[in-house]
């Protein structure tokens, strides 16, 4: 049995699942706490029981993440017929009290760590990068933009350190063969590669993101599985608009092949995932 550590990257492994969710799903399908810790669970599973790798067992799951804000700040965009902007309590904002209601799930997970940093004193609103997109190809005027195209960026501190000295813990102490890192960020390529030279094997899972080559050079591999499914199976939430790689996997003489791999959620490849 190879002992493996699943390290993920909170903040990034929130955002990909929106993203999907936002992609794929009904426009008002809201996720919750629990099922997001049953997604985190599904996917540790998949990389551990995976038949394709040496038979693993799993060390412990680390989750880097921060508090979100608990202040208020003043919306970006006023409503019609005000002067000013309305105040957003982000103690009661359903995003933010998701991440909460997750954190506390993680608290109470068998072989679970949750890392949490901190969170810089003032932050700024920025557009959501799909919201930019529809904007820079003309989908969306300015004038037609609402708060809700805008995210309050915070800086955070101490994540990336955290992750970085577990991962240089776990390979000096020899704790673990294999780490799988579920994260899109080159931050972290010094650690992976003193893990390498160490001997560890090092996957890394960037959700079908694009990953900067620097990163994907300093891995042993590369492992994402069907996200859209493992959504639909921890939710029971029926897929509104299925992915075209479901499709293309589908072709001729492909359909059994690719039925079995979808049963286990086992896609290494992806025909076609955007970002």
């Amino acid at each position: 049995m190879k002992r493996t550590a699943v390290l993920i990257d909170g903040g990034f492994f929130f955002q990909r699942i929106m993203f999907f969710i936002r992609k794929y799903f009904r426009k008002d399908f809201s996720i919750t706490a629990e099922q997001l810790a049953r997604v985190i669970r599904k996917i540790v599973r998949l990389h551990i029981e995976d038949s394709r790798t040496a038979t693993r067992e799993l060390y412990r799951v680390y989750y880097y993440d921060c508090p979100p804000p608990s202040n208020q700040v003043r919306l970006p965009i006023a409503s019609e017929g005000q002067t000013s902007a309305d105040h957003l309590n982000f103690k009661s904002h359903p995003p933010y009290q998701l991440r909460r209601d997750l954190h506390d799930h993680l608290r109470s997970s068998r072989k679970t760590a949750l890392r949490l940093g901190e969170l810089a004193k003032t932050g700024e609103w920025q557009l959501n990068a799909h919201t930019l997109k529809d904007l820079l190809r003309g989908a969306r005027q300015w004038a037609e933009l609402t708060n809700g195209d805008f995210h309050y960026k915070v800086q955070q501190k101490a994540v990336d350190t955290k992750l970085g000295m577990d991962i240089t813990t776990l390979t000096l102490d020899k704790l673990v063969d294999v780490v799988i890192l579920v994260a899109g960020d080159s931050d972290f390529v010094p650690a992976a590669k003193l893990a390498r030279m160490k001997g560890i094997d090092f996957i890394l899972d960037p959700m079908w993101a694009n990953t900067s080559r620097s990163l994907s050079e300093h891995v042993d591999g590369l492992r994402s599985y069907d996200l859209v499914k493992i959504i639909r199976d921890v939710t029971g939430e029926v897929v509104s608009n299925p992915p075209d790689w479901w499709e293309k996997c589908l072709g001729i003489g492909q359909q059994k092949v690719y039925a079995e791999m979808a049963i286990a959620g086992n896609l290494d490849s992806d025909p076609g995932v955007p970002n």
